[in-house]
């Protein structure tokens, strides 16, 4: 990877994204008939995992891309 690249987009959309998950994450594990306490250590869990899942896809996927205009 080049030396200075980074993610694509800001961080804080990155910190939203990983909010956003666990906010569906937790809303489906209800919907599904799981408690409270359950959807919410579920969710923070799957759902940041999944962001986490994201972020290395993202990395991945512009390191392969990657800028060859340093060269």
């Amino acid at each position: 990877m080049a030396s200075g690249a980074s993610l694509p987009r800001t961080a804080i959309e990155w910190y939203m994204l990983g909010g956003v998950l666990v906010f569906l994450t937790v809303v489906v594990l209800l919907a599904t008939g799981h408690t409270i306490v359950e959807a919410i250590a579920m969710g923070l869990f799957y759902g940041l995992g999944l962001a986490l899942v994201l972020v290395f896809l993202a990395v991945g996927w512009e390191a392969f891309r990657g800028d060859n205009t340093s060269n």
